[in-house]
């Protein structure tokens, strides 16, 4: 009960955001109590002051353990799904690639020809954004890009070509990240920086979300809180991280939420302005971020589009009948608090953009009406 309260009281903060001109800083405070890190015989104690680091740590060993070492690529051939999920908030928008890549000695990554969109995003363990790679190309990596560590965090993401059969565009998209090629100079093993104790995780992720769905700051954007340390708002990147590890920056994709429980809901909005391979979405989680229906998302590319441009999706519960006049139907968990993420990749102009996605999502809260 005590992480269905909090993650309605996250999203709910997260999606009633302002339009309005956003400070230089601090965007928002969530700071809780710090506590000076200790040692147990397990690891560091995770603390709010080191938690993005203990965070990132985390997901490099995820990833390992699924690949069982370094300069491995691995390929998510399905699109995220109730089964495969294995982070919080994925998306059904593209298919997932990711390696984590010794570049001490310097590597690369290379995006084949692709008419879909497809960018590598370039992290490392203090979840800085540093550099992507937006279409053909090649992205260099050397160690001193990094701010620690020799170890790159490699996410590819692979969208679909619109107008074509679903059984084409994944050929198509199997076929682009078969393409991702990359090097590495060097291969020596994954040694995290610091040895943390992550059984005291939870404890301080749920105090940073607790403190910042009480504080309900008006200026929130997630983009505030991407990019390197010292550009970007560290108190925004903790909540972020906290809600979703891995996130593009705003100069590729814009990200905002939005919370509902009723079984039927219509939403409307205008195409934001993006570039010709981009596309914006809507997906629907449980009050916690998993994905919990089977037709739990939707993309601008797959939209019937209203006669006026507009775009009009029709959220209904699970099992709800469809009507005649319903378009764009995206499933809801049925008598439970819902949250919703509204996405859109590829923008012309990347502050426009995610100022038009914060207020949209504003608009969607008042709308639904969830306190």
């Amino acid at each position: 009960m005590k992480k269905l309260v909090m993650g309605i009281l996250i999203i709910s903060a997260l999606g009633g955001c302002s339009s309005k001109q956003k400070p230089k800083a601090p965007v928002v405070k969530t700071s809780v109590p710090e506590v000076k890190a200790t040692q147990t015989d397990k690891g560091v104690v995770i603390t709010s002051k080191n938690f993005i680091h203990a965070d990132s740590v985390r997901a490099y060993l995820k990833e390992i353990a699924f690949t069982g070492g370094v300069n491995k690529i691995r390929h998510l051939r399905v699109v995220a799904n109730t089964d495969n999920q294995d982070v919080i908030r994925m998306n059904r928008d593209t298919l997932y690639s990711r390696i984590i890549l010794d570049v001490k000695d310097g590597a690369t990554v290379t995006l084949p020809k692709y008419k879909g969109l497809q960018i590598a995003a370039l992290l490392d363990e203090n979840h800085q954004q540093i550099k992507e790679l937006n279409g053909q190309g090649t992205l260099k990596i050397t160690k001193n890009m990094l701010s620690t560590g020799q170890w790159a965090y490699i996410i590819i993401r692979t969208g679909f070509i619109p107008g074509l059969s679903k059984k084409e565009q994944m050929k198509k998209a199997h076929k682009a990240q078969d393409g991702i090629k990359f090097t590495a100079e060097s291969h020596d093993p994954y040694v995290p920086s610091v040895k943390y104790d992550f059984a005291t995780m939870d404890a301080v992720k749920y105090d940073i979300l607790k403190n910042f769905a009480l504080n309900k700051p008006e200026n929130f954007s997630v983009g505030d809180g991407a990019g390197l340390k010292g550009q970007r708002d560290e108190e925004t990147a903790k909540v972020v991280v906290a809600i979703g590890w891995g996130f593009l920056p705003k100069s590729q994709a814009s990200y905002a939420s939005f919370t509902g429980y009723k079984e039927r809901e219509v939403l409307t909005i205008k195409s934001p302005k993006l570039k010709k391979r981009g596309f914006f979405s809507y997906t629907v989680y449980d009050a916690n971020g998993w994905i919990a229906t089977q037709d739990y998302a939707i993309n601008s590319d797959d939209m019937i589009k209203n006669k006026d441009g507009t775009y009009t999706v029709t959220l209904l519960a699970s099992g709800e009948p469809v009507k005649k006049t319903d378009k764009n139907v995206v499933r809801t968990p049925r008598g439970k608090y819902w949250t919703a993420v509204l996405r859109s990749y590829d923008p012309v102009d990347p502050e426009a953009n995610q100022k038009l996605i914060d207020g949209y999502a504003k608009k969607f809260n008042q709308q639904l009406k969830v306190k």
